[in-house]
């Protein structure tokens, strides 16, 4: 882990910490704090991350999700309590996006629902044994709302985290502000957050396209970026991803489905993305 503190401003003492999670980065700002409760909770964070990566991470084979894809259906997985509710969220997150949010969108068929949960056993069985079930869609948006816990625990009033340039999370505001402003690279377009998030969807900075439409199995090419807004980090990322996936005549309907939550979208500029941040 990366971790620089300044108390060059005493007004605004700053600690910038950084490490690798979820086949990205994650970044960290904290104020006013002194630096060995700054580096502590820097030290917690990163633990707490690394540790949601090896659950979620499917190509991890010790993981939970490598593990719920080995069993092809044969046999039920058990679960603890918060895996459990957060297969049920996701579930349930599928319905109200008319299926473009959906965790076994790598499938190569489509079985839909693609898994059953037993509440009694606290278990869940595929539906097939093809079905491959991926934390992509959620992963990071789910962290982050347990690094936002996390900061809110220890009593942090300002904070930002920023996981990949795609999904953000703020505490409080900026330490001379009254909000964090927070500036989409592709396509420009900048957000307000104040204990709000954000998440961006759309084309890898090269151009490529990994958002894969549920429905048709197919990944989906269109050049813009979504970015959602609101409370949750973990449902800013469903629904972004949701919204990317569907088609542009469906977006209003299904974002109507979730209150409190603000959706844009912004023309993606692949090229000069790139060029300015090689």
């Amino acid at each position: 882990m990366e971790f620089v503190y300044s108390a060059r401003n005493p007004q605004a003492r700053v600690a910038y910490a950084s490490f690798g999670a979820m086949h990205t980065v994650l970044e960290t700002v904290l104020v006013g704090l002194p630096e060995p409760e700054a580096r502590r909770l820097s030290e917690e964070i990163e633990r707490l991350v690394l540790a949601l990566d090896a659950r979620l991470n499917r190509h991890d084979a010790g993981s939970l999700f490598a593990r719920i894809n080995a069993s092809q259906g044969r046999e039920a997985v058990a679960l603890d309590e918060e895996a459990f509710v957060l297969l049920q969220l996701c579930e349930v997150f599928r319905k109200s996006t008319d299926g473009y949010f959906d965790i076994a969108a790598l499938s190569p068929g489509g079985t839909v629902p693609a898994y059953r949960l037993d509440p009694a056993a606290r278990s869940v069985t595929l539906t097939g044994a093809d079905i491959v079930l991926d934390a992509g869609g959620f992963g990071k948006g789910y962290a982050l709302d347990r690094v936002r816990k996390l900061l809110a625990d220890a009593g942090v009033a300002n904070a930002l985290v920023n996981f990949g340039d795609s999904s953000v999370a703020s505490v409080g505001s900026h330490p001379f502000g009254d909000c964090w402003q927070v500036t989409a690279k592709a396509g420009g377009g900048t957000f307000r957050l104040k204990e709000a998030s954000l998440s961006l969807s759309g084309l890898r900075p090269d151009g490529r396209a990994h958002i894969v439409d549920p429905k048709s199995r197919r990944t989906v090419s269109d050049s813009v970026v979504v970015a959602v807004e609101g409370r949750s980090a973990f449902v800013c990322e469903i629904l972004s991803t949701a919204l990317y996936a569907a088609p542009a005549g469906a977006r209003q309907g299904i974002a109507a489905e979730f209150e409190g939550y603000r959706h844009t979208e912004i023309k993606q500029h692949t090229e000069s993305w790139t060029e300015e941040n090689l």
